[in-house]
């Protein structure tokens, strides 16, 4: 079968969307797939390592592709006050407030291009197009793939009208837009899947589709064999690591630092001599101000490291006492990290804004997590149980962490994609 996956990030940026579909092309080429792989970047086309052969096509405007990658500071430092810091800062809220759909509107019309000529070319059995951003989605769309025979397979990462923190773009004035074409989208595709069956739920009822008609494929795991832990003495720091983005109103880092404010606290009175450090990997974002504005303490015990490869993020996860995850305020979203966090088979601090939270559900027969609700606060009883956890966590048997990699693996997620490649019938 030939397959055209037009994702606007791929490798080697640093994404969980870049992560998951170079796992699943490779996995699909090693079953014999012909797979091809319309991305922005500059470059020419050619097969790589694992046998997929990649386009890349430059994003016009921002190349918001080169963005993420390892090497990005966790939060750029703020530059000189003056006029020009004003007008970029006006300029650049002017574009968040015009652009459509979404940042990457610069890669619209040069990926459509390629994809049709591609498309003509290589006559492909599938286009599947990819979110997050949604331009892979309108890419698909306007590749017109049904007027060439071609099916159209949706990937839906992250919604995209239903989407309001972190806003794709300016709801006031693009909301019916978004919903308008969301919903050519959904209705012109010959296959649909998201990740969570919260978000399927989600979908069926805004769009009025059967939930049947929706896939859940679940997250995809696709780090590399875990290396050996870093040798540690018995006096350093118990150490806390949170691998992510964050956002102010979507993922932010506030419950978390209160979390460790009061952990502090609770050590100094039981155990002195114990000292906490929380190791942040991935990019602040508008948060950064929240770290500034924590107590000395508070400042003191944390490293920030930015964007870096994934064999660092790896070791760092191996090396943590206590690995943290930040729960979405969205039900429809799972954050891929928590399947990382169980695979490696540490103990897991898991901060929530509400009960539905999907990584609840996720964690539920995982033997060492510890679920807190940013709603609840942090009571003399709360403080104690995660002082507790930190300092003596349960033990995690190898084959939990090793059943969970095999679940969430690439060969399980690929053998899920050819399911549906096989079993769904080009529409009339």
């Amino acid at each position: 079968m030939r397959l055209l996956i037009v994702s606007y990030s791929y490798t080697p940026a640093l994404t969980p969307r870049a992560f998951r579909w170079a796992a699943v092309a490779a996995e699909l080429v090693r079953r014999g797939h012909d797979v091809h792989v319309l991305c922005a970047a500059a470059g020419a086309a050619g097969r790589d390592a694992d046998g997929v052969v990649v386009h890349r096509v430059r994003d016009w405007l921002l190349d918001g592709a080169s963005r993420v990658t390892a090497g990005t500071p966790a939060a750029a430092a703020a530059p000189a006050g003056g006029w020009r810091t004003r007008l970029r800062g006006g300029v650049r809220a002017l574009w968040r407030a015009l652009y459509w759909p979404d940042f990457a509107c610069g890669w619209v019309i040069p990926a459509t291009r390629a994809a049709r000529a591609l498309a003509a070319e290589k006559r492909f059995d599938w286009i599947v197009s990819v979110s997050h951003p949604f331009t892979g989605h309108l890419v698909g769309l306007l590749s017109d793939a049904h007027a060439r025979g071609t099916r159209w397979f949706v990937d839906i990462g992250d919604p995209f009208h239903l989407m309001h923190e972190p806003s794709p773009n300016n709801h006031r004035l693009y909301g019916w837009l978004n919903r308008a074409v969301e919903a050519r989208v959904v209705a012109g595709a010959d296959a649909l899947s998201v990740t969570t069956a919260s978000t399927q739920q989600l979908y069926a009822a805004h769009f009025g589709l059967p939930a049947e008609r929706i896939d859940v494929i679940p997250p995809l795991l696709s780090l590399p064999p875990a290396p050996p832990p870093t040798p540690r003495t018995g006096d350093e720091p118990l150490r806390l690591v949170f691998v992510g983005t964050l956002y102010r109103r979507l993922r932010s880092p506030r419950f978390l630092l209160a979390c460790l404010a009061a952990l502090q606290e609770a050590l100094s009175e039981s155990h002195p001599h114990r000292r906490v450090e929380l190791h942040f990997y991935g990019t602040l974002n508008d948060c950064a101000d929240e770290f500034a504005a924590c107590p000395p303490a508070v400042r003191d015990a944390l490293v920030t490291h930015g964007m870096v490869g994934r064999a660092e993020v790896l070791q760092a996860m191996v090396d943590a006492d206590v690995l943290v995850n930040i729960g979405n305020d969205s039900e429809a979203q799972l954050a891929s990290k928590v399947i990382e966090y169980m695979a490696v088979g540490k103990p897991i601090l898991n901060l929530v804004s509400f009960a539905r939270d999907t990584s609840v559900a996720a964690l539920a027969a995982y033997p060492a997590a510890l679920t807190l609700a940013r709603d609840a606060g942090l009571s003399p009883a709360t403080v104690a149980a995660l002082r507790e956890f930190v300092l003596a966590p349960p033990a995690v048997p190898p084959a939990v962490a090793a059943a969970v990699r095999e679940r969430y693996s690439a060969a399980q997620v690929a053998c899920h994609y050819e399911s549906i490649f096989d079993s769904t019938s080009l529409r009339s």
